[in-house]
């Protein structure tokens, strides 16, 4: 009995580190798919450094917000920004753009409507691109990714 006790958590554990340790999703747009399962929720920084929140369906197919709400809250080095966001061409768009800087952290507030309880994520705000995956650093797809990317050849 101990024996399938013992079975049953090593593979739990297994099952737990290989999701740990998973290849990131490749976001459509480019950016950070933060969700695991869908919906999906993908974080994107455009050229105007606004901030995207995408969500698609299990197959990576668009679906347009409804209900959802989305809090950013970037902790730049001038200090702490707060985010508000608008539906935008099927997407939450930030109506105010990052705070100048790199390398600093940003939450994600992630709820299904108003008054649902909030996810939160976290990204390190990185633009660099990746010389191995061609992606910006926040969204970097690479086995390491999250890690060390001294090796990647900015």
């Amino acid at each position: 009995m101990k024996t399938k006790h013992t079975l049953s958590i090593i593979a739990a554990l297994v099952l737990s580190a290989s999701a740990l340790f998973a290849k990131p999703i490749a976001g459509p747009k480019g950016g950070r798919i933060l969700t695991a399962t869908a919906p999906h929720a993908e974080f994107f920084v455009d050229a105007s450094r606004n901030v995207v929140i995408s969500f698609y369906d299990a197959d990576l197919k668009p679906v347009s917000p409804t209900d959802q709400v989305a809090i950013v809250t970037a902790e730049a080095p001038s200090g702490k920004a707060k985010l508000e966001f608008a539906i935008k061409d099927g997407a939450l768009v930030s109506v105010a753009p990052l705070p100048a800087g790199d390398g600093y952290r940003v939450v994600v507030q992630l709820k299904a409507n108003a008054t649902a309880k909030p996810t939160n994520y976290r990204v390190e705000y990185h633009a660099e691109v990746c010389g191995e995956c061609k992606r910006a650093e926040y969204a970097c797809t690479c086995t390491e990714a999250g890690g060390d990317h001294s090796g990647h050849g900015h």
